[in-house]
């Protein structure tokens, strides 16, 4: 580091096999950072694709020497720090005024006093705390004053509850939101309609408690999110039926990308109501995953369809359905529309290798 004193950006990130510790990251290398005075993005992260690994030799010492020598940071991602606890996370926070970006991976000591707003800076545009176990909606109870924020995501902190979206419905600025796997239920998401927020995108990907009626909440009257929610992720879960689909088909005008994976109670219906929005005379849609929809028939999509249906729809995830032993249909549909990538396996959205079928693995 000491030979590179304009590094701007620093972007490191590693998939270990073994759970060794030798050689590894220690306290002393993040002191080493100090000599990068230049220094406006740092990410470091340790993956656990391959093992459970994490950052062993690194505690609170270590972001507290960040937060010391790297006060012109603005973008922050660090992941697999098994040791750090919010002291250090919070330390950062606190010392990096011109911070805009912050996201903390995987960490199981950060606790909810991380965001303890007293002196933490005001900066913020865009917050990522994910898969954090001792996270509770309290972390979040002074979110409003972070005034500029606009992207939240908690994905994966199982123990955020129906108290968190009524925290969040105070921030106005707020436009992308990510919730999978919290412990919210329906009265969470009737407190997150309440708040009106103009949001773009959101994610409950995963909330097991949710049923159609926290849907219907969320859409209530004309919210601003009607007009506003283009990506919608409402995928693993279980009590989703065809009248949360018909919600949101009609209620959410500006609807373009819309995840119903792993949705077992969707059926052949719902998917013929979003050919066939009410709202529209064609579809919005560019982007619908129905991955895992066991509801759905071989039939679900027939030909010819209507003249509108579908007509923008650039990407269809089909994978794990019956839908995919009509691929002769779906060939069809292609070639009337050679924009429409057709994934016959279980990819996300968007997925797109040059080819209208990926070879099955």
């Amino acid at each position: 580091m000491h030979s590179l004193p304009h590094l701007v950006e620093l972007d490191l990130e590693d998939r270990p096999f073994t759970l060794s510790s030798v050689g590894d990251l220690t306290n002393i290398g993040l002191q080493a950072l100090k000599f990068c005075e230049c220094l406006i993005a740092l990410s470091i992260v340790r993956s656990k694709m391959n093992c459970p690994a994490s950052f062993t030799r690194v505690d609170n010492k270590g972001m507290f020497h960040v937060s010391e020598g790297c006060k012109r940071l603005e973008s922050v991602k660090l992941g697999g720090f098994a040791k750090v606890t919010e002291a250090g996370y919070s330390s950062i926070l606190y010392s990096c005024r011109n911070l805009k970006k912050y996201e903390v991976l995987t960490s199981p000591l950060l606790s909810d006093s991380v965001i303890d707003m007293t002196g933490v800076s005001r900066s913020v545009v865009e917050l990522r705390l994910s898969s954090c176990s001792l996270l509770t909606s309290e972390s979040l109870e002074h979110l409003s004053s972070f005034r500029k924020l606009e992207v939240l995501d908690t994905s994966g902190c199982e123990r955020i509850g129906d108290q968190a979206p009524f925290y969040i419905s105070k921030v106005t600025t707020l436009t992308r939101l990510n919730l999978a796997k919290a412990r919210i239920t329906d009265v969470g998401l009737a407190l997150l309609g309440a708040g009106d927020l103009p949001i773009l995108q959101l994610c409950v990907k995963k909330c097991e408690k949710v049923t159609d009626k926290g849907i219907k909440s969320l859409f209530h009257a004309d919210r601003k999110i009607c007009k506003t929610l283009s990506v919608l992720d409402v995928g693993y879960i279980p009590k989703i039926t065809d009248a949360a689909i018909f919600t949101i088909a009609t209620a959410a005008t500006a609807l373009t990308d819309l995840s119903l994976r792993f949705c077992n109670g969707v059926t052949d219906t719902a998917v013929q109501m979003l050919m066939d929005r009410p709202n529209h005379n064609s579809s919005q849609l560019q982007m619908l995953d129905l991955c895992s929809c066991r509801g759905l028939s071989a039939e679900a999509i027939m030909l010819p369809l209507p003249v509108y249906a579908f007509h923008r729809l650039r990407w269809l995830g089909i994978g794990l359905t019956d839908i995919v032993a009509k691929r002769g249909i779906f060939s069809a549909i292609c070639e009337a529309r050679p924009r429409l990538v057709v994934c016959g396996v279980c990819c996300d959205f968007g997925c797109c290798d040059g080819w209208q079928w990926h070879k099955v693995r």
